[in-house]
């Protein structure tokens, strides 16, 4: 019992593992996030405008031949298809017909942009306003993909095999699953990756990396 008590007053502090780096990089992403959230709630819709810019894009020239334009709206985007429905059967709308229509909550999507501004902001990173940029751009990016995702979703599921037979449609189980990814997954996978790419090289990086290697080399 004595060895082991004097075993223990004799351990090396340096064996635990220091993480005061990371310990600090949690607390100031917290801080940060009360901050960034409430930034997006108020701002949503100015946030996700060029997210729906590249969505109409996608679509118009994925879908030529099925959607015929989208309209920007608070905290969603409105596909308008070329179809409609009558007594129940959905068909090509006429000259003058209203369209069929779906509704996209673009909070879905972009809600990751709040998380990667809090996890960016919280690290020392060289030039941070050109990486914030450009992890932008790739975020918009990735939703208007999931944006395309969720309208692809609704026009198989509502107008059905008119949509799935269409040209460069892929499967309804591609749909189902890239519907769900953007959906569940992207916006908080894809601000994760993005902040640990553009980490490389920073002080934090450095720091937790020599941290690392300290219980390694002994």
């Amino acid at each position: 019992m004595l060895f082991t008590f004097a075993g223990c007053l004799g351990q090396n502090p340096h064996h635990k593992m220091p993480d005061s780096a990371f310990r600090q990089q949690i607390l100031t992403t917290l801080l940060l996030l009360a901050i960034t959230f409430s930034l997006w709630v108020a701002m949503e819709p100015m946030l996700a405008a060029p997210a729906k810019w590249l969505a109409h894009a996608i679509l118009t020239l994925w879908l030529p031949n099925i959607v015929e334009t989208t309209i920007f709206e608070p905290g969603g985007l409105l596909v308008v298809t070329k179809f409609t429905e009558l007594n129940g059967i959905i068909r090509l709308a006429a000259s003058g017909e209203e369209g069929l229509a779906f509704r996209l909550n673009t909070r879905l999507v972009s809600y990751g942009l709040p998380f990667y501004a809090a996890l960016l902001w919280g690290s020392r990173i060289a030039k941070p306003f050109n990486t914030f940029a450009w992890g932008l751009f790739v975020l918009w990016a990735a939703m208007a993909l999931g944006l395309s995702a969720m309208a692809a979703k609704d026009m198989m599921l509502v107008i059905g095999e008119p949509f799935l037979s269409a040209a460069w449609v892929p499967p309804s189980a591609v749909i189902a699953v890239s519907y769900q990814f953007s959906v569940l997954l992207m916006p908080t996978l894809a601000p994760v990756l993005l902040w640990v790419l553009q980490l490389r090289d920073s002080p934090l990086w450095t720091r937790l990396d020599s941290q690392l290697k300290i219980p390694r080399s002994r």
